[in-house]
């Protein structure tokens, strides 16, 4: 077992890479196989001290690279909202839509709730929606841009119109970004909840 700040450190040190990249709506494989076995050797470090939210922070790094299979064994483990909350993600990128949308129901309205749609208001605006050519697509983006909570299910059915008919490239560039931030917001949550403090403050400082 490895210290408290051993372990932080090593969060740190995979976030700051993981956050280069920018996960796909649809993942086709593992980003990048090397970070999967640093991933597995961070399980190894926790012991006794070990929470649902360490666990969390192991199945959003693994989602963050891509590898939807091994982040799906832990957070389906994982009963409170966070857990539910990421088990949503891990079937929206798997374009299982309906369960994705059974499992943010589950999570209810979880505490990055508001920062989200904050950060998503200060990225996207009712002006660069009007650029977008297919209606259908642009109110669901529309909806989520003026409603004053997160929709998850309104994301799942703009993730889905996107995958299976509109293709955009502009669209393809939001909803990618917005899901970024979505899985930023969560995996600082599960890293404050078990070890305080900020990790994207403390990669900034690094």
């Amino acid at each position: 077992m490895t210290s408290v700040r051993q372990q932080t450190s090593n969060i740190m040190a995979m976030a700051k890479i993981l956050f280069t990249h920018k996960p796909f709506l649809n993942p086709m494989q593992v980003w990048n196989p090397e970070m999967d076995n640093q991933i597995q050797a961070l399980e190894e470090s926790f012991g006794i001290n070990e929470n649902e939210f360490m666990r969390a922070i192991q199945s959003g790094l693994y989602l963050w690279n891509e590898n939807l299979e091994s982040s799906h064994v832990i957070s389906q483990e994982i009963t409170s909202p966070t857990g539910s909350y990421w088990h949503g993600l891990i079937h929206r990128m798997e374009g299982d839509f309906s369960n994705a949308k059974y499992w943010f129901n589950d999570a209810r309205h979880h505490p990055i709730s508001t920062q989200l749609v904050s950060s998503l208001r200060a990225y996207l605006t009712m002006e660069q929606l009007a650029k977008l050519d297919n209606e259908t697509l642009r109110s669901k983006l529309e909806v989520l841009v003026a409603s004053p909570v997160w929709n998850p299910a309104v994301f799942v059915d703009a993730v889905a119109l996107q995958l299976m008919h509109v293709q955009d490239s502009l669209a393809e560039e939001w909803l990618r970004q917005i899901q970024y931030l979505e899985m930023k917001l969560l995996l600082n949550y599960c890293y404050e909840q078990s070890y305080g403090g900020s990790l994207l403050e403390a990669i900034e400082q690094q």
